[in-house]
């Protein structure tokens, strides 16, 4: 007698969507003509930085991703650009988030605005950065 067993099954692992919203802009303050550049620091002490929650996946670990560089611009109409760069988070770029046992962690970003131009005109500058998070 010959038997035959057959097992079929299937495994299925799947990780939740990671998703980042903003809670807070990043901001820079009033400034004047000649200042020097400014810097806001990720550190939680800064009330200007901007602010963000990541939500994922439990006790998982995800990688951050900055820009380099972006401008803002006088009414955020692309002219009269001001430069922002040496963006900074905590936690750190790269993959160094760690979501807790809830999947929630805060990220804090930083930035230095370079110094203003003399003859910058006065107004509103504004812009916007892309951060990425991924598993």
């Amino acid at each position: 007698m010959i038997n035959f067993f057959v097992l079929l099954f299937s495994l299925y692992s799947y990780a939740l969507p990671i998703s980042i919203t903003q809670k807070q802009d990043l901001n820079f303050g009033t400034l004047v003509q000649g200042d020097s550049k400014k810097v806001i620091s990720p550190k939680g002490s800064e009330p200007n930085n901007a602010r963000f929650i990541i939500k994922g996946d439990a006790n998982t670990v995800y990688t951050i991703i900055l820009p380099l560089e972006i401008y803002i611009s006088l009414n955020g109409a692309g002219l009269k650009k001001i430069k922002v760069h040496k963006f900074k988070s905590k936690p750190l770029v790269g993959a160094n988030g760690l979501l807790n046992s809830k999947g929630k962690q805060a990220l804090k970003v930083g930035a230095t605005l370079a110094k203003i131009g003399v003859n910058k005109p006065p107004g509103n500058y504004f812009g916007s950065f892309t951060i990425d998070v991924i598993y």
